[in-house]
């Protein structure tokens, strides 16, 4: 009898002690809320492509950050992953609509198989202005394009940046004219609008991964590329270029978003944190961008990379062979839409 009750003593103790570690661990656990002495701490990913340093988005997201912690008093813990490192843009616009990351900072050209109004953005010398672009889309039309983007898809957009003015870039032979342009392999986002443009000058359009785009420069895989001056200086793809040209073909856009249902789930002062500091970061990147844009075209051309500035004529070229894509993508994006757009940018010009 001494020998059982010892026994059931023993059985008792280690249910305890397996109890007790089971709490522990839930306490603990590695979902993405966890609770301490303080209150609930929430650790937020924001992905992006560009590069891990030196780079005005990773330095803008660090901005972004150190706000968003201050201001929550450590409520909020961002954590940025740059570089791709959690897939190319696709696959990190795909993770937000999913919900497996939470927040992404992306180039509007991969949302074309998403949310087809998002192209209105892409089509060829829609926005020439940078100024003019912050305005747009810093108002009502920025607003309404977000709204039905989280109606149509459940990412809600908070904030609009700059990639950069897209220039033609190639290892082949200076390009002045379209004529130059012709045969050659050019890589672009995957994005039709894109794709048809390079066609339209007489290239031959090669959709690759940004993270292969180095790569494939390196092993003559393609003869050129379209990126504005900052991605070219940040990602280092000057070591592998030869020349580029100034066509100025596309206004790049980023879109600062968050999954919805991530997003509601957020306590009100949390979200109202995340609204205003995206603002404030929009503000930020957008000189970061420009500052880095200027530096890099003399840094660039430091490193032996000829770049050729066309006269105002020799862009008319590209933009009138531009124009049969642009009229081809507006039924498709919506009358309504590039209409919107355009008596936006009317609006903003003539004040």
């Amino acid at each position: 009898m001494k020998a059982l009750c010892k026994l059931c003593g023993i059985i008792v103790l280690v249910l305890l002690l397996a109890a007790c570690g089971n709490a522990s661990s839930g306490a603990s656990g590695g979902d993405n809320n966890s609770a301490d002495g303080n209150g609930e701490t929430f650790t937020i990913r924001v992905a992006h492509s560009s590069a891990a340093t030196d780079d005005r988005l990773e330095n803008s997201l660090q901005e972004f950050k150190k706000a968003v912690e201050d201001r929550s008093e450590g409520k909020i813990i961002i954590e940025t992953y740059p570089n791709s490192q959690l897939g190319g843009e696709r696959e990190q616009l795909e993770g937000v609509q999913m919900g497996s990351i939470e927040m992404a900072v992306l180039s509007t050209a991969p949302f074309s198989g998403f949310f087809e109004k998002m192209m209105i953005l892409d089509l060829p010398y829609i926005l020439d202005s940078q100024e003019v672009a912050d305005a747009v889309l810093d108002g009502p039309f920025g607003d309404s394009l977000f709204d039905s983007m989280l109606e149509e898809t459940g990412i809600r957009g908070l904030a609009w940046g700059e990639n950069g003015i897209r220039h033609m870039a190639n290892n082949s032979h200076p390009i002045e004219t379209p004529d130059d342009v012709k045969g050659l392999k050019i890589r672009t986002q995957e994005n039709p609008a894109h794709m048809d443009m390079i066609e339209a000058f007489g290239g031959s359009p090669t959709p690759i991964a940004f993270p292969e785009l180095y790569s494939s420069l390196q092993q003559d895989v393609i003869d050129g590329y379209e990126n504005p001056f900052s991605l070219i200086e940040g990602m280092r793809f000057y070591e592998v270029t030869k020349y580029i040209s100034l066509t100025s073909h596309v206004n790049g856009v980023y879109a600062f978003i968050v999954n919805d249902a991530y997003f509601s789930s957020l306590p009100e002062d949390i979200q109202t944190i995340l609204v205003e500091e995206t603002k404030n970061w929009s503000d930020i990147q957008r000189q970061m961008n420009r500052d880095q844009e200027a530096a890099g075209i003399d840094y660039i051309k430091e490193q032996g990379v000829e770049v050729l500035e066309l006269t105002d004529e020799q862009v008319e070229e590209f933009k009138r062979l531009a124009e049969p894509v642009v009229d081809y993508y507006i039924p498709k994006i919506g009358e309504d839409i590039y209409q919107e757009l355009k008596d936006a940018i009317a609006e903003v010009e003539s004040n």
